[in-house]
């Protein structure tokens, strides 16, 4: 038997940042949803998804807010359904202040597994305001007993199936609900539940750190006569805490390795290290021949947004966003192209006035057997005047002459992608003979003499790879911000980009606030290959962040991140920005990172692995058994 705890957490409900003065970024990734947290002898419990929430309540876009109105969750109860599945029920709020929609009603969730969740609806159990619901399913009634707490006291009632009330009545007394926070900061507690070891197992699987466990070897046989070569001997397997595994290069002893006798049998053995990430956050930047270019912004020196790592023909080049001045850098190795001088390999035109120009993340795609620069212009750095460009590339990449002007990314009847606001974060990807474009879009508009913001969101097309900044099929909205976590201080989807695991297109894309970067986190999208992804069906989303400022420990605000493969270890990495803080807790310029991405045992990203959750230093020495026979 294990036992889970759903809890939320308190707060000001804002995020106390004196970088930016006059901005609120509500916490709902905090306080404002359901927590988890496991116990296999119901006293000693650990928070999941690093104390961070993992139930979420759906935004409204049908109350008169063209952002739409952003929903939280307080007072979570977990129980048990007459099926053996779970419930949840909870008093859902707009941010910090009382849903006067749902006034005397309880929300409702369904789930099979405590993973994946479905808004059911509302409950209504009264005209007045309520607090802390709950649910207890009984077997002899086949039915549901709810109680709930109002101004003037305790009600209760029954119900056969969650949607209609009977049998109100008064209660004078009520279970008194826990007021330990069970080990764990800021918890305030909801109930606790029991589960199934194998139900534990799952909910660990998904929402559990990963962590490096064991390692394992083969044994090795040879026959008489052999002589092992360094290339023969095996990579280690490291075994992780979910059940997943990753091989990783070992660094042999060469010398004890020439001592096995090719024509001695017997059992020998050699000792080695397995090969440790060599990236740590920061990845140190070069600027060589910054100020040749006569940029005058202090932050072009200090750090980088939006880095995008490329290998194309044997090399690695690094993008970002950047000025006018568009620049690559490029290297032999993942971990040298931060460090490269920058190249200027295209030069925006400036109209007459206007002083510089912004371009907000470069990507480098081969598209049509030809390598394409997927960016986006922003005029004199009006961030609402941004729109979606390609640049082609017809030569050397470091060459500015072999790039073409920017060519205006359009619609199929030849307009702009948004006329009436921003399109940025371009992506592309192939699948199933077509090729795709994913974009942040975002629709800005006057109206009664107001500008009215609309939410950034994902949509997808397919372009004509003759001529890429061509649409050749209707857009589609894939996903719109639609819960807490990427709707703190700005509501925000931005930064696909897509990654392959077999079957699955898994697209991960970073929302929330651009202006409180710390509060910047990473979502994930996922469908199938070959269905018709121009279908807003088509698209599973994750319903909690997979990234967050909880994540790792001083990478706040991590996000816009893209996939490499290492071809030295034949690993996929990630790069990502975050913003590091200084010793009085300020918040830095956002900075580039390097990560190993590993495949869990669920199938989905974990990009969480640090260094040392990648490897124990306990476990980096190995050694191997070879059986001469």
């Amino acid at each position: 038997m294990a036992y889970i705890l759903c809890y939320t957490k308190p707060g000001t409900g804002t995020y106390p940042d004196s970088n930016y003065p006059g901005h609120v970024g509500y916490l709902c990734d905090w306080e404002q949803a359901m927590h988890l947290a496991w116990s296999e002898d119901g006293e000693a419990f650990h928070p999941l998804r690093n104390n961070t929430g993992i139930l979420f309540a759906h935004a409204a876009y049908d109350e008169g807010n063209p952002k739409g109105t952003t929903k939280t969750l307080i007072d979570p109860w977990l129980f048990r359904k007459g099926d053996g599945s779970f419930g949840v029920c909870a008093v859902r709020c707009n941010q910090n202040a009382p849903d006067r929609k749902t006034k005397g009603s309880i929300m409702l969730f369904s789930s099979p597994d405590l993973v994946h969740y479905t808004e059911e609806g509302f409950l209504k159990v009264s005209e007045k305001s309520l607090r802390h619901p709950k649910c207890i399913y009984s077997p002899e009634r086949c039915s549901y007993r709810l109680e709930w707490e109002e101004e003037k006291g305790i009600r209760c009632g029954w119900t056969e199936n969650l949607k209609e009330i009977r049998e109100i009545s008064a209660r004078e007394e009520t279970s008194v609900r826990s007021c330990r926070d069970f080990g764990i900061p800021g918890c305030v507690p909801g109930n606790i539940l029991e589960i199934q070891d194998d139900e534990l197992r799952v909910i660990r699987d998904y929402l559990d750190v990963i962590e490096h466990v064991s390692v394992r070897l083969p044994e090795m046989k040879i026959r008489r006569g052999t002589v092992l070569r360094p290339e023969d001997l095996p990579k280690a397997v490291c075994c992780y805490s979910d059940g997943s595994e990753h091989a990783k290069r070992v660094d042999w002893n060469l010398e004890q390795l020439k001592e096995i006798p090719a024509d001695k049998p017997g059992v020998y053995t050699v000792q080695g290290r397995i090969r440790r990430s060599p990236w740590r956050f920061p990845m140190k930047l070069s600027f060589g021949g910054m100020n040749a270019w006569d940029i005058n912004d202090p932050e072009m020196h200090t750090g980088m947004s939006d880095p995008c790592v490329t290998w194309y023909r044997g090399k690695y080049y690094l993008s970002s966003s950047g000025r006018e001045h568009i620049v690559l850098r490029c290297a032999d190795r993942i971990e040298d192209v931060f460090g490269a001088d920058p190249v200027i390999v295209a030069d925006l035109k400036l109209p007459v006035g206007e002083t510089f120009r912004g371009t907000w993340a470069a990507e480098l795609h081969e598209i049509g057997g030809r390598l394409c620069m997927l960016t986006a212009t922003c005029p004199g750095g009006i961030w609402t005047k941004v729109f979606s460009v390609v640049l082609i590339c017809n030569g050397d990449p470091l060459d500015r002459k072999a790039w073409s002007e920017p060519y205006t990314m359009v619609r199929a009847d030849g307009r702009r992608l948004q006329e009436e606001g921003i399109t940025l974060d371009m992506t592309y990807f192939q699948d199933a003979g077509r090729d795709y474009v994913m974009w942040s879009d975002r629709r800005i508009t006057m109206q009664g003499g107001e500008q009215v913001i609309e939410p950034a969101d994902i949509r997808i097309a397919v372009i004509d790879p003759e001529k890429p900044w061509q649409i050749i099929s209707p857009i589609t909205r894939v996903i719109r911000p639609d819960f807490g976590w990427d709707r703190m201080e700005t509501e925000v989807d931005e930064a696909p980009y897509m990654i392959r695991n077999g079957d699955d297109l898994l697209v991960t894309f970073s929302g929330s606030s651009t202006g409180m970067a710390d509060l910047y986190d990473v979502g994930l999208l996922r469908a199938k290959s070959g269905e018709n992804l121009l279908d807003p069906d088509a698209w599973e989303v994750i319903g909690y962040p997979l990234l967050t400022k909880e994540s790792v420990p001083n990478e706040f605000g991590p996000g816009h991140n893209n996939f490499v493969v290492d071809r030295e270890s034949g690993d996929i990495v990630m790069s990502y920005h975050a913003v590091p803080h200084d010793a009085q807790g300020r918040t830095l310029h956002r900075q580039p990172g390097l990560r190993r991405l590993h495949w869990a045992k669920t199938g989905l990203p974990y990009l969480e692995m640090t260094p040392e959750r990648d490897l124990a230093p306990e476990l980096e020495q190995v050694t191997l058994s070879v059986t001469v026979e």
